[in-house]
């Protein structure tokens, strides 16, 4: 109490002086922190204002307020309240100056509220500021487009639209292609609103038509309709199948493009040369038809046919008209002509047909078996004059069969011959065999086979190809059993021959039997090349990699170059002897024994020096085809020397033989290609 006096004084003394008032606001106890008044700085000194944020508001939006105080701000709070009550709902809180915060509008309910900014200082104290009445709208407007169905010429589009709210600001209708941009056809402030689409200009297709309502706080409520617009008749065609018979379906063909579709099609048709239509059907369905048309209710002729299109918006399309010949009327005649007997391989049927309608589509002959009942197509014609086919009597078993003609129009009516029956077909060739000369043949062979058939053999005829070929030459022909033939193989070049047996039956029937690969063997085979290759680092020096190829004019028999050997790799040696610029090289397995690769140790001359003392390899040599190639491996002994370029000599082996067992010849063969350096 003393303490509140003496401020109290104070504040007397210094008004009777002269002096300013702080001007700030004096609270009572209860409102003062610790409920302490020890000096003027526990005064409230907080001033707040907020700043209006308009009507009517929806959504979040932005409230700001200006706050100050002695003390510095702590916080400003933003409160709502249903206006005129004291029911206040914090909406957002700023912490920094300037004191702004997003107000969520969709947290409160619609109407009208009361807004206020409440500081507080770093004390406690605080002030509100506040504005009254400002409108929250967060609800759509309502709306309604009126349904102008398929859109064609010039439409009237209504729509109506209100806002219980902040009120309807506007109410717009426009239109667009579906997924295109939108065109406003008219727009105003009043309700109900109508205005025109003229769709003529507009492809036909889907167009979206909207109203939008917008009330004053900017809610929009859009109502769209997606409608066809369609200003093209529609098309369509009828089926020209021609000519008909008994029971059919007219097809016909419809479409609207992008239109309001196809609604129904009819089909018609009258007489050529009259002018009254009669409808067969009405379709509403695709594929558009007329099923179950009984064609034998109106007299064999022509008779025109049309469809009529009509879509959903009411346009209509007559078709082209197509004509059509009604033919219920079979040919005339059908004939066959004997073919007498026995028929063997492909043999050609003749007859004839006429018809007075349609025309003749085809002339058939049709067999059965003698003993059966079931007729089966052997072959037609289908080309004018029609009575003409051949038929393949293979594909069907030996034996009596029965054969008729079938005359068919181009309606599908048909008529049949009269049957000739009993004529036998024979396609069973005799059989034959061919037996194996053996696998290599030399000078003058005889070639034998035996056949037979049960109507006999007339002949068996020796023939030859070039293997693989299957080009056939005649070696010579036998009429009688045994079938024998002499064959000088000698006058035909060295090589791989193809032989055959080819048995003729008394009815012309004909089998083969066939021995391929034989091979021809009358020369002498030869060395033709000697290569080399460098399979190490350096060119022209002796190391493990390189190799050497030896090729002859033909295969050889492995074992001929070593015992035993079948070809694959082998493991050997390879001797090298020094001799000036013409060192010599040779071969011999592990232990010794020389190949029969080189006619003597002596006979591959080098024509360079590679070595300067006889110098020895490991190394393997493989067969391929006409060549053996030896490769070097690791150097047992010696020494070598880069050596410079030369042309190789190598005289083969006499000992070597080809598949047929004849010996090599020994002529030296010189390396081929430009000289250079070996290995």
């Amino acid at each position: 109490m003393i303490r509140l006096i003496g401020i109290l004084l104070a504040a007397a003394a210094l008004a009777a002086g002269g002096a300013t008032l702080s001007g700030a606001d004096f609270v009572s106890g209860a409102a003062s922190p610790a409920n302490a008044f020890t000096a003027a700085s526990d005064f409230n000194t907080v001033a707040v204002s907020i700043m209006d944020p308009g009507t009517p508001l929806r959504g979040t939006n932005t409230l700001q307020a200006i706050a100050t105080s002695e003390r510095g701000i702590d916080h400003v709070t933003f409160q709502s309240a249903p206006a005129g009550t004291t029911t206040w709902t914090d909406a957002c809180t700023a912490t920094t100056s300037p004191y702004t915060c997003d107000f969520d509008t969709a947290g409160v309910a619609d109407g009208s509220r009361d807004l206020r900014a409440v500081a507080v200082d770093q004390a406690g104290y605080q002030r509100s500021a506040g504005v009254s009445a400002r409108l929250i709208d967060n609800t759509l407007p309502t709306g309604t487009l009126s349904d102008p169905g398929i859109l064609t010429g010039t439409e009237s589009l209504t729509a109506t639209g209100a806002d219980a709210g902040s009120g309807l600001a506007t109410l717009a209708i426009s239109y667009r292609p579906a997924g295109g941009s939108w065109t406003t056809l008219c727009s105003g402030a009043t309700t109900p609103r109508t205005c025109s689409l003229n769709t003529a200009p507009l492809a036909d297709g889907a167009y979206e038509l909207r109203s939008t309502a917008t009330d004053v706080a900017g809610n929009v409520r859009d109502t769209v309709l997606t409608r066809t617009v369609d200003n093209t008749a529609p098309t369509g065609s009828v089926d020209a199948t021609s000519p008909v018979r008994g029971t059919i379906t007219l097809g016909m063909t419809a479409d609207d493009g992008a239109g309001s579709g196809v609604k129904q099609v009819t089909g018609r048709f009258r007489a050529s040369g009259t002018t009254t239509w009669t409808t067969v059907c009405v379709d509403t369905a695709a594929p558009y038809e007329c099923v179950g048309v009984d064609t034998t209710a109106a007299p064999d002729g022509l008779y025109e046919v049309q469809a009529l299109v009509e879509d959903n918006a009411g346009f209509t399309t007559t078709s082209a008209t197509a004509t059509i010949r009604i033919d219920n009327t079979a040919p005339a005649t059908a004939t066959l002509t004997d073919p007498g007997t026995p028929m063997t391989a492909t043999e050609t049927l003749s007859g004839g047909a006429s018809d007075a309608g349609s025309g003749i589509a085809s002339w058939t002959v049709q067999y059965k078996p003698s003993a059966g009942s079931t007729w089966t197509d052997a072959c037609s014609d289908t080309a004018t004059p029609f009575g003409s086919c051949a038929w393949n009597t293979t594909s069907v078993a030996d034996g009596l069969y029965d054969l008729r003609a079938v005359a068919t129009d181009a309606a599908g009516n048909q008529t049949t011959s009269t049957t000739v029956a009993s004529r036998r077909v024979d396609n069973t060739a005799p059989t034959v065999s061919l037996t194996n000369p053996g696998a290599v043949l030399t000078g003058t062979v005889s070639l034998a086979a035996s056949a037979s058939d049960t109507g006999g053999v007339s002949s068996v005829a020796f023939e030859r190809s070039v293997a693989g070929a299957n080009t056939w030459v005649s070696i010579c022909t036998d009429n009688a059993t045994p079938f024998t033939c002499s064959f000088a193989t000698s006058a035909l070049a060295d090589g791989f021959y193809d032989l055959r047996a080819l048995a003729t039956d008394a009815a012309g029937n004909q089998s083969t039997s066939v021995v391929a690969g034989v091979r021809l063997e009358n020369n002498t085979p030869t060395g033709t090349d000697v290569q080399t290759g460098n399979g190490g680092s350096a060119t022209g020096l002796l190391e493990a990699g390189d190799w050497i190829r030896f090729t002859w004019s033909e295969p050889l028999a492995p074992a001929s170059i070593l015992t035993g050997w079948a070809g694959a790799s082998q493991a050997i040696r390879v001797t090298v002897t020094n001799s000036a610029n013409n060192d010599r090289m040779d071969f011999t397995t592990t232990g010794g024994t020389r190949l029969n690769l080189v006619n003597s140790a002596t006979t591959l001359q080098l024509r360079a020096n590679f070595v300067t003392a006889a110098t020895t390899f490991d190394a393997t040599m493989v067969q391929s085809g006409t060549s053996i190639t030896v490769t070097l491996g690791a150097k047992l002994s010696g020494t070598t020397a880069a050596a410079g370029t030369g042309t190789m000599t190598w005289q083969p082996s006499a000992s070597a033989k080809d598949l047929s067992n004849k010996a090599v010849s020994t002529t030296t063969v010189t390396e081929t290609g430009a000289a250079d350096k070996d290995f």
